[in-house]
């Protein structure tokens, strides 16, 4: 019909319909920068595994509009890149919900998009939402909680307000208000960007500012861990498909990291499948 707009075209309003059962499969997604080609593909893939929707884990893609960036007091977020993303989602029958990194452009998204009251900023109506940083919901009767942000290393070839953001780094109001949103019941899955604890094989940095400050970001996933006992905390941010399991005295957490667009020819590696029923995580 003439004059009717397409919701991948809609601006704000419903966050995404979650999955429709507890039988329900998502696509896990790690990094993607980006990466519209790529976002395609995992389109595709959460459609032929039968997934509803795709969760992404920071490093999204959400970046200030190049355009406007010839006068950095006029930078805002990259809607047309949203659109764009938000039609390939629509067109493979899926929907996206994301977190933020640390290479996401927080202030802009945040000024561009309000959040709901349990945390989530609706992208595009009904096929791309964000959850931001302490957002909590509940999914065919699993818990979610999302804690995105880490700590850029190469932020010394960046540019503030450009290309980084001092707001990359996760705060301690940040990490309570999400305690605080979550009350004393746990969580089934944590989706942050960071990890609890370093992934194996990836060494600690040499510089020791910079090492200071993952070790910081860390140690903020990991009160967040403790505080919402989750069952499962899925991340990306390094790069690396791994799985480990992270001894609490309360109990055991399964960790999932998942690498980026940048290993996408590894099969698997930078996606996964997630069984609900069962918080099972598989390559396909």
């Amino acid at each position: 019909m003439a004059g009717v707009i397409a919701s991948w075209e809609r601006h704000g309003g419903q966050q995404v319909p979650g999955p429709s059962g507890a039988g329900t499969r998502l696509l896990l997604a790690g990094d993607t920068h980006g990466n519209l080609d790529w976002i395609g593909t995992l389109s595709k893939l959460a459609a032929r595994h039968g997934c509803e929707g795709v969760v992404q884990l920071g490093d999204f893609g959400l970046w200030a509009d190049q355009r406007a960036l010839r006068n950095e007091a006029l930078a805002v977020i990259n809607d047309r890149w949203l659109t764009a993303v938000a039609r390939t989602a629509a067109l493979h029958g899926v929907w996206w919900r994301v977190i933020d990194g640390n290479h996401d452009a927080h202030p802009l998204a945040r000024a561009r998009y309000q959040a709901d009251d349990n945390g989530v900023r609706p992208l595009r109506d009904g096929v791309l939402d964000w959850a931001d940083r302490g957002a909590v919901w509940s999914w065919a009767g699993r818990r979610f909680a999302a804690l995105g942000g880490a700590v850029s290393i190469d932020k010394d070839f960046r540019r503030e307000g450009v290309s980084w953001w001092p707001t990359e780094e996760i705060t301690d109001e940040e990490v309570d208000a999400l305690i605080a949103r979550a009350g004393t019941e746990p969580v089934d899955v944590l989706l942050t960007h960071d990890a609890p604890l370093l992934p194996d094989g990836i060494r600690p940095l040499s510089n020791q500012v910079l090492r200071e400050r993952c070790e910081r970001s860390i140690a903020q996933v990991l009160r967040a861990v403790d505080a919402l006992r989750p069952r499962l905390v899925v991340h990306g941010h390094y790069h690396v498909r791994w799985s480990g399991l992270l001894e609490r005295p309360w109990g055991t957490v399964r960790v999932e990291g998942l690498a980026s667009d940048e290993q996408n020819y590894q099969h698997g590696h930078a996606w996964s499948v997630l069984a609900l029923n069962q918080l099972a995580v598989a390559g396909e």
